[in-house]
Formats: structure tokens, sequence, C-alpha cells
């Protein structure tokens, strides 16, 4: 045990005096080279270029520890997660902002409602539109088809009266596509007021009750 503690004292004793004439500088730069030797200096060494450094102050205590430089991959990758964190950051302001704003807008979930019944409203007023030059429109199919029957031991129809019948068909055929889309706008709207009215509770139930309005 002796004779492995004066060898280890001996060890320590040969870096110590190593080290000394670089201390007298003020710092080291040390780090293992390929080879898995230790390079030592009192400047960064070119050995060190793509490897871990350790700073040491002029007590031979570690001042800071330089990490290697990345690999292309390692950038690659930082790259990537940088953008996704300045993405996220970006989304989430956006998320805050739009909070704001409709807190801004609804003062209460009436307010909520009298939006939802305005635009609801809309809709109603072009589907009632809509029946009505639907109505139309078949009105004037009916009358059309009672003139042919005037011409019923003809071959062919008038062009005039072909035109209106191909006329009043279309019409028919457009106001129903239109009678089609409002609807499904009727049920558009109701689910974003839905989603309104369940978002905006869940902002209110995080205020306290002094900034609520009932």
């Amino acid at each position: 045990m002796k004779r492995i503690a004066i060898t280890l004292g001996r060890a320590a004793l040969c870096t110590v005096a190593g080290l000394l004439p670089l201390l007298a500088h003020g710092q080291i730069y040390t780090c293992k080279d390929a080879a898995g030797r230790t390079v030592t200096g009192d400047h960064p060494m070119p050995e060190c270029a793509d490897r871990k450094v350790v700073e040491l102050s002029k007590m031979g205590v570690v001042k800071r520890e330089i990490p290697a430089p990345l690999t292309a991959e390692q950038k690659r990758q930082q790259q990537a997660l940088d953008e996704k964190r300045r993405a996220d950051a970006a989304a989430e302001e956006q998320r805050r902002q739009q909070d704001r704003a409709l807190l801004a807008r609804y003062r209460s979930e009436t307010d909520i409602e009298d939006s939802r019944r305005y635009y609801l409203s809309l809709s109603q007023d072009l589907i009632k539109r809509d029946q009505t030059m639907i109505d139309d429109a078949r009105n004037q199919l009916k009358a059309a088809n009672t003139e042919a029957e005037f011409y019923k031991n003809r071959k062919t129809l008038p062009l005039e009266l072909r035109n209106k019948m191909d006329e009043a068909n279309r019409a028919i055929a457009a106001n129903q596509k239109n009678m089609a889309d409002h609807q499904a706008e009727l049920a558009r709207i109701n689910g974003k007021y839905d989603e309104t009215l369940k978002h905006y509770r869940e902002l209110v139930s995080t205020m306290p009750d002094a900034q609520v309005v009932r």
C-alpha cells in the first residue's frame, strides 16, 4: 500500500510540475486528443479544435468547460429544434392575442349568443330568398308545361317555350344548390359559436371574479 501511495504521489507531483510553467501565464487549456492523450497549453490548441476543452485558472481550478463543436448532423438537429421552438412561441403568442381579442369582443355569454343569432338570421334570410326563387321558377315551369299542352300533337315545342322551360329548370337547380350551401352555413355558424362559447367559459374560469362580467 505504501508503494502504491508513493507511486500515486509521484504521479501527482509530476502532473503539477508539468503545469507549473503554464500556470505562470494565468490560465491553462487542456483536452484529450484523438489518441486519448491529454494535451495542455496556455492557449487553445489545434488538437482540441473538435474536442471538449477544459479551462483552468492559474490556481489549477476549473473555470469552465468548452463543449466540442457540433457535428453537421447535430447542427441540423439543433437548427430544427430552434425552428420548432420559434414556431411554438409564435403560435403561443398568436393564441394569447386571440384570447385577448375574444375577451375584448364579448363581455358576457349573452353577447356571444346575440352575435350567434345575428349571423344565423343572415343565413336564414338567404334561405328564405332561395325558397322564394325556387317557388317562382317552379311556377314558371308549371306555366310552361301548361302551355306545352297546346303543342302535344306536335313533334317539337316552339323554341321560345323550350327556352322558358330550360331556364326555369336551371333556376330551380341553382337555387336549390344555394339553399344547401346556406343551410350548411347555419351548421358552420352554430359550430363556430359553440366552440367560442366553450373557450370563453374556459378563459373566464381562470379569471378573478372581479374581472368577470356576469
